[in-house]
């Protein structure tokens, strides 16, 4: 064993190095999560473009049959089994210690794996497909013959989007989440601007399917090609299945499992209980509802992307104190940003759906900042339960995704079934604000770590700058006569002024604002602005 491996290089702070040739751990986690960003800041203008274009091409109800076909998608990555994680988690421990001959092991035996899933997944819903599009697509205004023809089609999308996952999982686990925020905004891009083509030619819902079918092979060939070039060590080859190493990956992902098929869970199930129970018209509407708000979700919870390879390369240090920071800064950030997205999204989401879709889906306003904000909620576990992850404890977030699951699908089925599309935003709530509290009770419980603390120095100044900023703005200016500048001018001006109050609230204490300088060296004269004030 060599001296990199046996004698790590500690810095302040996160930092840390396996040898002096790394990157520190700080710079990972802040370069990783300033891509992540940078994703969604591209990303942001493409559902409200989009969305409006497809109404008008296929209509409601042709809007919510391609939500049946997104929310199968979607369903399918339960059948990954954990893996996903599993392997981000345990190409970053390899990585970190520069054993390659391991991550030729992971790597190959999770491609073998993938592929098989790959395969099982892509007969199943072709054997199944005259089954399904007769069950789940009600009312739609597609006949029946051509919607398996092009179910069938789509099946290329969901074999390939697998793949994909086992690709994205190598580059975050090696920390790479800018390449793997990059390769997946180009695949959100390319779905855009294939789909839009074809809509516009004519083919309607063809049109969608054929766009996701040519950027998602794209997409996983562009990542087969960036991890070749990464990992140029380890040569890929499924046939080099090791069933230790297979058995040692099941035995972490089982675990990991449940929790990510609550996230499918929450994320899917009220679409297709929709569409069975009342009309893919209502599946629609939820769509739009539940799509922004998951956009506005991942745009926040871009803070917490660096957060499972980085923990799991300080528990392989042994760096307990700097897991402890890990966590409190990790939430720091996340409300930061977090909580004046959600108060201004609550506040401008009337008027928003009115300008974007017209009034006659005025009713999406309110779920779809219910649904914002629940999200934003439901982020609050996110840094306990990844740090948990990178130590090998997932017994407290598999019993907080059961009881999620247990809940959202007993309350959304009989709310759904009792108060149609209202009763699918409500049961989702519910059920997400129960688990969430539950684990975040659990975290502090089993961590001792204080939750006083965590609300002092990450929650309390955002949500108080944010609410009266925003109080202050729509008592100036109603928010209901805004045109689209006004809602441009609303948010630069909020924006504005929420970051002069938390700077003058002292939110940054001197480790934020050393590794702020090192990456924006013209700071140093805001910092100095504050001392003054």
């Amino acid at each position: 064993m060599n001296q990199a491996q046996t004698d790590p290089i500690v810095v302040p702070g996160i930092a840390a190095q396996v040898s002096s040739n790394d990157i520190p751990l700080s710079s990972k986690v802040i370069r990783n999560a300033a891509f992540g960003g940078l994703r969604y800041a591209i990303l942001a203008p493409i559902p409200f473009v989009m969305t409006p274009l497809i109404l008008r091409k296929i209509g409601v109800g042709g809007y919510g049959t391609w939500a049946v076909f997104l929310a199968i998608n979607g369903l399918t990555s339960l059948a990954d089994l954990g893996l996903v994680g599993t392997l981000s988690k345990f190409v970053a421990q390899y990585y970190a210690r520069r054993d390659f001959a391991a991550l030729a092991r992971v790597l190959n035996s999770g491609l073998t794996l993938f592929m098989s899933l790959a395969a099982v997944i892509a007969t199943s819903l072709l054997v199944s497909a005259p089954w399904l599009t007769s069950t789940l697509f009600r009312d739609s205004n597609v006949d029946a013959i051509d919607l398996t023809v092009l179910f069938r089609f789509f099946v290329v999308v969901v074999a390939a989007n697998v793949l994909i996952l086992l690709f994205a999982s190598a580059t975050t686990g090696m920390q790479r989440l800018d390449i793997t925020n990059m390769i997946s905004a180009g695949n959100v891009i390319l779905n855009a601007f294939f789909s839009a083509i074809l809509l516009l030619g004519g083919l309607g819902l063809r049109g969608l399917v054929f766009g996701y079918i040519a950027s998602s092979v794209l997409t996983l060939g562009a990542y087969v090609i960036m991890v070749r070039k990464l990992l140029p060590q380890v040569q890929m080859n499924p046939l080099q299945f090791d069933m230790t190493e297979a058995r040692h990956m099941f035995g972490f992902s089982f675990r990991l499992y449940v929790t990510q098929a609550a996230v499918t869970v929450h994320n899917q199930v009220e679409k297709i209980f929709l569409s069975l129970l009342v009309g893919v018209a209502a599946v629609g509407w939820y769509d739009i509802a539940s799509d922004v708000a998951l956009k506005i979700r991942g745009a926040i919870g871009f803070v917490l992307s660096p957060v499972l390879p980085a923990a799991s390369e300080l528990d392989a240090l042994g760096d307990e104190r700097r897991i402890c920071e890990l966590y409190f800064r990790t939430h720091k950030y996340l409300a930061l940003v977090g909580i004046p997205a959600i108060c201004y999204v609550v506040a401008i989401s009337n008027r928003f759906v009115e300008l974007w879709l017209g009034s006659g889906l005025r009713m999406i306003a309110y779920p779809m900042a219910a649904l914002a904000a629940i999200g934003l909620i439901n982020l609050f576990t996110g840094p306990g339960f990844l740090i948990f992850a990178g130590s090998d404890n997932l017994k407290p977030g598999m019993r907080a995704a059961i009881l999620g699951i247990i809940l959202n699908v007993l309350l959304s089925f009989g709310l759904i079934y009792k108060y149609g599309f209202a009763g699918a935003v409500i049961g989702t709530s519910a059920s997400l604000i129960i688990a969430a509290a539950y684990f975040v009770w659990v975290f502090h419980r089993d961590t001792n770590y204080s939750f006083f603390r965590l609300l002092r120095e990450s929650y309390v100044k955002p949500m108080v700058c944010s609410v009266a900023v925003l109080l202050l703005l729509v008592r100036v200016h109603s928010v209901r006569d805004l045109s689209w500048f006004g809602l441009v001018v609303l948010a630069v001006t909020f924006g504005a002024l929420y970051s002069a109050l938390i700077l003058l609230s002292r939110f940054f204490d001197a480790y934020d604002w050393n590794r702020i300088e090192a990456f924006v060296p013209g700071v140093k004269h805001v910092r100095r602005l504050v001392r003054f004030a």
